[in-house]
């Protein structure tokens, strides 16, 4: 963490970041934006790492003679959120056109995350993890990522993300960075489609778009909070093809049953994180 102290790994030393200057991650890091390429899924944690990405990247593009609109065409990103962007980093990311995308499942994790944060650093730092709302007020596009097979629990991490609840530490972590459930709609949605390259293609429906949707068995937008991880998906359609569809609702409809649904065994044992 930036203002924060290091982290002690218990190795008899202090871990060095892998891109702090003069290290050959930063200077790898400094040739590809040098070659204009893009920086994307760039798995991150803690705060200091950013400033040294955005370090390279603006050494990159300073020796390729790039201007800060070109710079910003390249919608450089960095994922996870663990602990940053800190407060004083957002208006460079601002600057330089960048975006973040963000891990809901670390506000409720109790192995790292925001509330490992807590015990290390202190709960005032729990606004670095996940900060959305900061973002999201800069005017800094962010998306919703999971980075394991939990699709069944993408709707609790839905609320984690609005409640900022952790159920361990019966605790809120960072109430600040709270935010409504149509940011959280449009960071699984249309500014994911930013974030591939392909916003005019994916995250809506409007003509010339893939027909990528789901049908859900109630109302995302106006049922209760609580209510939202109860809400099971009825049908999934990619570039217009059912892949996923219940029984029921195919029933309704007079199609035949796709997908999951119709597998004959249960979801396989070990798909939950470990809890600590």
């Amino acid at each position: 963490m930036g203002a924060a102290p290091q982290q002690d790994r218990g190795r008899g030393e202090r871990e060095r970041c892998s891109n702090a200057p003069g290290t050959e991650g930063y200077e790898m890091n400094v040739k590809i934006a040098q070659s204009g390429l893009r920086f994307a899924t760039m798995h991150t944690g803690g705060d200091k790492g950013i400033d040294y990405l955005m370090d390279a990247i603006e050494e990159g593009s300073r020796r390729a003679g790039m201007t800060l609109e070109e710079i910003r065409t390249k919608r450089h990103a960095f994922d996870h959120g663990a602990g940053a962007p800190r407060p004083a980093q957002i208006p460079r990311i601002k600057n330089l056109g960048m975006m973040a995308s963000m891990l809901n499942t670390i506000l409720w994790e109790t192995h790292r995350g925001a509330y490992e944060i807590a015990q290390q650093y202190g709960i005032e730092y729990t606004n670095w993890v996940v900060p959305r709302k900061s973002v999201n007020d800069a005017g800094i596009m962010n998306t919703f990522e999971i980075d394991r097979p939990l699709p069944h629990k993408v709707f609790f991490f839905i609320t984690k993300g609005m409640n900022r609840y952790n159920d361990r530490a019966q605790k809120v972590y960072g109430p600040g960075e709270k935010t409504d459930r149509i940011t959280q709609l449009k960071a699984l949605t249309t500014w994911g489609g930013y974030y591939l390259l392909r916003d005019k293609l994916v995250g809506m429906l409007e003509p010339g778009a893939y027909a990528d949707f789901i049908v859900l068995d109630r109302d995302y937008l106006t049922i209760p909070e609580a209510d939202i991880p109860k809400i099971q998906v009825l049908m999934t359609v990619v570039g217009g093809k059912p892949v996923h569809l219940v029984a029921d609702l195919a029933r309704e409809i007079g199609m035949q049953p796709v997908g999951p649904s119709t597998w004959p065994e249960p979801i396989p044992a070990g798909w939950e994180p470990k809890q600590y």
